[in-house]
């Protein structure tokens, strides 16, 4: 049966109140950083009032207010809220957004208030401050959100299959959607009932209008096979204001997918980034800059930690690896040494007294509590400082900062199809696998992931993945 008015009002009032909090999130952050700007430039002398007097924020605040809206930066549509883009596509609309929102507020004052100046370091600091700042306050925003439960969206999956579950648990971990599972839908018999990752089968597919109605939910997230969809997608439709459709747990390179209408067929157009030279320059000249400033920032610390290592320890300062690079070439991966210097003996010792560990390390090709690890190598992986050395691969070219981790020839039969796809790239630094999980992940979701960023990879992508990776070495989250 339709949905009565109020039931509506009820079931958009989560997704409502997380737009709500989203919109005071960005104007506060926008302001606070053109104060924070103006004060820079006040402590600097730059001779503009715009530095030591706030202007009239309330244009601005509606102009980067609609601009977002146009971007559909609030869950996609504020009047119709869903699932809205991608966490990488989000900070690079939000990039654009906030880039024309400065030039109309520079533009209108410079034209219409010829008493205000704006000298162009003031303009070029606030829009990378605010463009920084917006994508990290909102993830706090959505976390404070998710942990107080407060302005989330009820679903129901249909499917309490695998990719079901594995969907569901996904929703449970993240806050960027906002999306809390009530239950699934399956018409499988002995799941009736049962609770799978936490959540209860409520019904089958035929109860969907039923259960949805007793719970006021709009949003449906289908996990069945497209030919079971077909059959139901009308039924879903009479009641269901959002459905989405995940086909199943392939990879799949959505990020650079756009739908194409022919006529009354429906096609994706895929646009292949590895392929395209600027993309691939553009990277590889701000990988370099960042590589070059890195090392002349962090040569203190190896001062610091040269004699470090050699003092506490016999053996060399450095660690040289053999690995496999772009187009399954060998490369040398340089790290700080951070085990005994005998440590290939003793694994070989460990791995043959102790089947448990050899398990692991034919599961992970690394054991959790390792004891060739020295102290001082135990402080050096906790901090990723181990890894300070390979910004010089990447200034010889063999690495980047962002990329698929370097494996070994043993690890490669764990990527099977999917190897000839990860040696098109150079290995990284860090990747999506490390901010994502990193050692706590196990090897197949690795693989995925992996397999993922390559698929969907763009500048804004490894944006996300060097401020998350920032981020983590800070809280020290994951590193073993």
């Amino acid at each position: 049966m339709p949905r009565t008015p109020k039931k509506i009002f009820s079931v958009v009032t989560g997704s409502v109140l997380r737009i709500f909090f989203l919109m005071l999130s960005d104007i506060c952050c926008a302001v606070g950083s053109i104060i924070a700007v103006g004060a820079l430039c006040s402590v600097l002398g730059l001779p503009s009032s715009m530095c030591v007097e706030p202007p009239k924020f309330l244009p601005f605040c509606i102009a980067l207010l609609i601009c977002n809206m146009v971007f559909s930066c609030y869950n996609g549509s504020i009047f119709y809220p869903g699932a809205g883009v991608n966490k990488i596509e989000e900070i690079r609309r939000l990039a654009g957004s906030v880039c024309i929102t400065y030039i109309l507020l520079f533009s209108w004052y410079s034209f219409f208030r010829n008493n205000q100046s704006f000298p162009p370091l003031f303009m070029l600091l606030s829009i990378f401050l605010t463009g920084i700042m917006l994508p990290i306050v909102r993830g706090i925003v959505r976390k404070v959100l998710k942990f107080i439960h407060t302005g989330q969206t009820d679903i129901l999956i249909a499917g309490a299959g695998k990719g079901g579950a594995q969907v569901a648990l996904e929703f449970q971990q993240d806050s960027y959607f906002g999306f809390r599972v009530v239950g699934f839908l399956d018409d499988d018999p002995e799941k009736q009932g049962k609770i799978i990752s936490g959540i209860p089968v409520l019904g089958t597919l035929a109860d969907a209008e039923k259960i949805a109605g007793q719970h006021n939910i709009h949003y449906i997230v289908c996990c069945i096979p497209v030919m079971i969809l077909s059959k139901i997608y009308r039924d879903f439709s009479r009641y269901f204001t959002h459905i989405m459709y995940v086909p199943g747990p392939q990879i799949f390179p959505i990020a650079w997918v756009t739908p194409v209408s022919i006529g009354v067929f429906c096609g994706f157009e895929i646009k292949n980034k590895l392929l395209q030279p600027l993309s691939r320059i553009l990277k590889a000249a701000i990988e370099l800059l960042l590589a070059i400033v890195a090392i002349i920032c962090l040569l203190p610390v190896f001062l610091v930690l040269v004699p470090l290592i050699k003092f506490t320890s016999p053996g060399p300062v450095f660690y040289r690896s053999i690995r496999l690079g772009q187009n399954d070439k060998e490369i040398a991966v340089w790290k700080f040494r951070s085990m005994y210097a005998d440590a290939d003996a003793r694994l070989e010792t460990l791995l043959r007294n102790d089947q448990e560990l050899k398990e692991e390390w034919e599961r992970d090709f690394k054991l959790r509590h390792d004891p060739r690890i020295t102290p001082v190598g135990n402080f050096l992986r906790k901090t990723s400082l181990d890894e300070l050395p390979q910004f010089w691969n990447v200034l010889n070219g063999t690495m980047s900062i962002i990329g698929p981790r370097p494996i070994v020839r043993d690890e490669v039969k764990y990527y099977g199809k999917h190897y000839e796809l990860r040696k098109r790239v150079k290995p990284g630094i860090t990747g999506l696998w490390q901010v994502s999980g990193r050692s706590d992940a196990d090897y197949r979701f690795r693989v995925l992931l992996d397999t993922y960023y390559i698929m969907n990879w763009s500048i804004w992508m490894d944006y996300y993945i060097f401020f998350k990776t920032v981020y983590i070495v800070l809280m020290r989250k994951g590193a073993r």
